[in-house]
């Protein structure tokens, strides 16, 4: 080691506080030095980006709603879904982070489940924040629209009447509220009644149950409507149609539902004498028993109604001509 520079004493002195100067270091010795050989592992990765952008979604309130978005570059990859209830683009003030519960599930997945979400969540905005692996930047989908349609409200009414006896004829009407209805579907006793696809129903003596109106909407959103009853209005009389008739006419008359009995059907002519004689099962009120006398000819003709005993329970008249 030797001292140098312009300011260095004449004589050196060894007194390190006294020097205002420079320390030169100079080698000695033949060759380079060298450093033993060592393998440096340089790992790159790819930048993370979204390879698979949500899309909109349109249900019904009573639907599920599925957002689903995919990563690139380096994985493993991890998703974190944001919602903003305002059409802000990617600006990250109007999103905020989701976390699983009550509609939501799948907040950090690639897939965001909403389940039954509200009328009010429609206009709501998704996407999501998808990280890879570091040091590489986040990626940020585009955001996702939702649109939620509320479910029909279908109400039913009968006019004139809900208690029938034969010859009578009721009318079952609907309406559709807030959007018109693109199919009608009316049920009896739980089953469709087949052929009745319009806005009203009539129901007569035959038709008798509890009725209910499935609609869907032009949204392709389906609901129920209430349940109305159409029962029978109970008489003691019998009624005969078409009277006057060509010889052929129905018999009605009043029973219990689901009691399954026979009825005797005895008609005389207008001298008192039995012409005809028929059974019949009946396991509804007003169950037709169907009468065929075109080869009795014409004139006035009685009918009796008997149990199951020979009893007489009623009487009425029939013309044929």
């Amino acid at each position: 080691m030797g001292w140098g520079g312009p300011a260095a004493p004449g004589v050196p002195v060894n007194n390190p506080r006294n020097f205002n100067g420079q320390v030169v270091f100079l080698g000695s010795g033949a060759g380079t030095c060298t450093s033993p050989a060592r393998t440096v592992i340089v790992t790159v990765h790819q930048p993370t980006t979204v390879t698979t952008q949500p899309a909109n979604q349109t249900i019904c309130t009573d639907k599920v709603a599925t957002f689903t978005a995919a990563g690139g570059g380096s994985g493993p990859f991890s998703y974190q879904w944001q919602v903003s209830t305002a059409p802000c683009g990617n600006n990250p003030p109007c999103y905020t982070n989701i976390t699983n519960g009550g509609v939501y599930s799948g907040a950090t997945s690639a897939t965001l489940t909403i389940t039954q979400p509200p009328v009010s969540m429609s206009g709501n905005f998704y996407r999501v924040i998808i990280t890879g692996a570091a040091p590489c930047a986040a990626a940020t989908s585009n955001g996702a629209l939702l649109t939620v349609n509320p479910l029909p409200i279908v109400v039913i009414s009968a006019s004139p009447y809900t208690s029938l006896f034969p010859g009578l004829v009721t009318t079952l009407s609907s309406t559709v509220t807030p959007n018109a209805a693109a199919t009608y579907t009316w049920l009896r006793n739980g089953v469709a009644v087949a052929g009745a696809t319009g806005a009203t129903l009539n129901v007569d003596i035959d038709g008798l149950g509890d009725y209910q109106l499935r609609v869907t909407d032009v949204n392709n959103c389906t609901n129920s409507s209430n349940i109305i009853t159409i029962k029978d209005s109970v008489s003691g009389k019998c009624f005969i149609y078409p009277n006057p008739t060509s010889g052929k006419f129905q018999v009605r008359y009043y029973s219990v539902a689901n009691n399954v009995l026979p009825r005797t059907l005895t008609i005389y002519d207008a001298k008192g004498d039995r012409v005809f004689t028929q059974y019949y099962t009946i396991g509804r009120p007003y169950d037709r028993m169907d009468v065929d006398m075109r080869a009795y000819g014409k004139g006035l003709y009685w009918v009796e109604i008997g149990d199951l005993n020979g009893n007489r329970l009623t009487m009425c008249r029939v013309v044929i001509q």
